[in-house]
């Protein structure tokens, strides 16, 4: 029987082999631009005003040059050969200029690996222990340190030499074979990459985390020279200025510990929309962001010393919400193609509700606002094109983070890790911006009410000079005259106040849309009632052989119902058209015949002549025959009613239509010599509810004053316009004139 018994006993080390320093520069580093920022970021830490980056040895050496306070040879050891050194988690403010520093897992220097196969590194710096000035030069080959079993064999020559004390500190990185394009030419994507990422914006507000040089006597800045120019040229950065100065509205967001603060400001209106949420967070340091919104609206940069073409291709070039940790850009947030807050997607499927929580819990939207396009806030949501913004933040490292729910930026340096903290910064700004959209409705119906309380005093004025035109013509009588001038009294009055005309309006419009379907339920019932009419005129005509004193009535029942019969049968093939909304090739006379039928007993009776002109070889263009001949109804009722109100001045009340094909457009006109309509009107027919024809007991209808509206919509709709000729044919005073192109 064996007994178990201990061989030996003791502790066991890692070990790595040097192909660890690869792994870490070019697995941990996601693309050459995040790479090279990297380095850039360590001159800013380093207290140095501006990081140079050259290219030298006709384009094989990359060279990365600062006057920081460079790196004693301790130093070198300690931090900079050391691999995850906590030095930057200690110390978190920079020792001259007192700058956030923006390392945090002691990696980022290794970023050069994934630039290039070797590396010559220069610093000079003040060595307090030896009380020296001193220049330290190390030279590492890479690809000879990853053919190592034992990282612990790595050694890097290196060279410690005193120079003069007014030799200037400093580091200068010289990274040779190359491993990628590195062709920093002006029109380079990988300088605009970089610039990108380290200018982020500086008309915009960082708030409580804008740098530490814009308060401070001492501090000179900090910027980035890039082959072919400086960071940004001087004309750029007025234009930048100057745009987001000139903005539609801003949005500034603020979190605390306690409280999210959301601020919009219109440029056309005074004072800013608030709203405070408490609330608690598990980003620690909280965030301030400054987005500015661009929507291509008329008149967003005119008269404001700016070109417009220039300022709206700046701002599809800059467009998106960018993230600013620590002073520096974080990809891939904001970049082309990215939608951190899911504003492209929701806009595309049309969204009609809040995505965050805080909007739905703060400013909800009602279920019947949700089903109305025309108010529904969700629908004004902006692209991402049309924002230019940040959102100003200050990361965690993994060890001085709350847990691990902070902001902590993500290996690779893209993005930060999803946790707590990250989906609320998405769900806090996605709130600001749905705020943002909710006041942006709030304020085009501030301005629309505006606009028509100005519209209206000019409305008012127009009313006046139209009734002076009416009494001076001399082809009224006395009695049209005040009929005409007492229907243009009560348009004026209704149009007193704009913000109740408007509603009106939407309401009535509204009302139209939804007339279809009551048209089509009313349709099918009538044609009961039709049938009951039949047996009625037949009972009447009956009884009328036995009564004489009844054939009057029975002649009258018969000829209504004849007339009842024909526009119930339109009505319905109308509604069956708009049903099937096929765009088919019709004759346009035998069009205008179908709709005169329909009103030959009502122009009869009043003895108004129908005259019409339409070759049996012209053709319509493919439309709907419910778009063609409504149009036609609408013009010719129109007219009627014209001719009517005045029927009593004039001699031969007449209306006329005429359809022609002509240089490859086909047009429409339907004349009338009714009283015409007066100059100072002729701009205003086409606004909804204006018409003076509400109160005339016409039995037309009641004037809603929406035809013309709706037919100049349908009109161009349809590819096609309409227009109140200023030369109606001989003998007529009003006509209008529609022309559709035949392809």
């Amino acid at each position: 029987m064996s007994r178990e018994r201990i061989l030996d006993k003791g502790t066991i080390p890692f070990q790595a082999e040097g192909r660890l320093l690869q792994e870490l520069g070019e697995r941990l580093v996601a693309s050459p631009e995040v790479a090279l920022v990297e380095l850039v970021k360590n001159s800013y830490d380093a207290d140095s005003p501006y990081c140079e980056v050259r290219l030298e040895e006709g384009g094989k050496a990359l060279v990365i040059a600062d006057n920081g306070h460079g790196m004693t040879f301790d130093e070198f050891v300690s931090k900079w050969m050391r691999i995850a050194t906590p030095s930057k988690i200690k110390e978190r403010i920079s020792r001259v200029y007192r700058r956030r520093l923006t390392g945090a897992k002691g990696i980022g220097r290794f970023a050069v690996r994934s630039l290039g196969d070797r590396l010559d590194l220069i610093t000079v710096s003040e060595d307090p222990r030896r009380r020296i000035k001193a220049r330290l030069t190390a030279r590492f080959d890479w690809p000879q340190i990853d053919r190592l079993s034992d990282i612990r064999d790595a050694k890097v020559d290196y060279t410690l030499e005193r120079v003069a004390t007014d030799t200037p500190t400093g580091t200068i990185l010289e990274v040779r074979g190359l491993k990628t394009s590195t062709d920093f030419t002006s029109k380079s994507s990988l300088r605009a990459d970089v610039l990108r990422i380290v200018s982020p914006l500086p008309a915009l507000d960082a708030g409580r985390f804008k740098p530490a040089h814009k308060d401070s006597k001492t501090d000179p800045g900090f910027k980035v020279v890039l082959p072919g120019g400086k960071q940004e040229e001087p004309e750029e950065v007025d234009l930048a200025e100057l745009v987001l100065k000139n903005h539609w509205a801003r949005l500034q967001i603020e979190l605390s510990d306690t409280h999210l603060t959301f601020r919009v400001r219109f440029s056309s209106s005074r004072g800013p929309r608030t709203l405070v949420v408490k609330t608690s967070t598990a980003i620690s340091a909280g965030f301030c962001a400054d987005i500015r919104y661009f929507p291509r609206r008329k008149g967003v940069f005119r008269g404001k010393g700016i070109n417009g073409q220039r300022a709206w291709r700046w701002v599809r070039d800059n467009c998106g919400i960018a993230v600013v940790d620590h002073g520096f850009r974080i990809v891939p947030y904001g970049y082309e193609f990215d939608d951190w807050l899911h504003l492209d997607l929701d806009k595309s499927h049309s969204e009609r509700d809040w995505r965050s929580n805080v909007a739905k819990k703060h400013f909800p939207i009602a279920t019947a606002v949700r089903n109305r396009p025309a108010d529904n806030p969700a629908l004004y949501l902006p692209y991402n094109y049309q924002l230019v913004g940040a959102v100003f933040v200050e990361s965690k490292p993994p060890s001085i983070a709350k847990a691990t729910v902070d902001l902590i930026p993500s290996m690779d340096r893209e993005g930060f890790l999803s946790n707590q903290a990250f989906d609320e910064l998405v769900e806090f700004v996605r709130a600001g911006i749905e705020f943002l959209a909710l006041q942006d409705k709030r304020e085009l119906d501030r301005i629309l009410a505006k606009q028509a309380r100005e519209a209206t005093l000019r409305a008012r004025e127009d009313v006046h000079h139209a009734i002076q035109h009416i009494m001076r013509s001399p082809t009224l009588t006395p009695v049209d005259k005040a009929r005409i001038t007492k229907a243009y009294r009560q348009l004026a009055d209704r149009i007193e106040e704009v913000e109740e005309y408007n509603v009106q309006a939407r309401r009535s419009l509204m009302t139209m849309s939804l007339l279809g379907v009551v048209a089509g339920f009313m349709t099918h019932e009538t044609k009961s009632l039709l049938f009951e009419m039949e047996k009625a005129v037949e009972t009447v005509s009956s009884l009328a052989k036995k009564h004489p004193d009844l054939e009057n009535v029975a002649f009258g029942l018969n000829k209504r119902m004849l007339t009842f019969k024909g526009q119930l049968q339109y009505a319905e093939m109308f509604l069956n058209g708009v049903r099937r909304n096929e765009a088919v090739r019709m004759s346009a006379g035998g069009q205008i015949r179908h709709v005169l039928k329909r009103f030959e007993t009502f122009a009869t009776d009043h003895g108004i002549e129908l005259t019409w002109e339409a070759p049996s070889d012209v053709m319509t263009p493919a439309l709907s025959p419910a778009v063609y001949s409504g149009v036609i109804l609408n013009l010719y009722t129109n007219a009627l009613k014209a001719v009517l109100a005045v029927a009593s001045s004039i001699r031969h009340p007449e209306v006329a239509i005429r359809a022609w094909n002509e240089r490859g457009s086909h047009y429409l006109e339907v004349s009338d010599n009714g009283v015409g309509i007066p100059p100072e009107l002729r701009k205003r027919i086409w606004d909804p509810l204006y018409t003076t024809t509400s109160d005339t007991g016409n039995p037309l209808g009641s004037g809603m004053g929406l035809g013309l509206t709706l037919v100049k919509q349908v009109v161009e709709d349809a590819g096609g316009k309409i227009v109140l000729s200023d030369n109606p044919p001989p003998g007529f005073n009003t006509c209008f004139r529609v022309v559709f192109p035949l392809e």
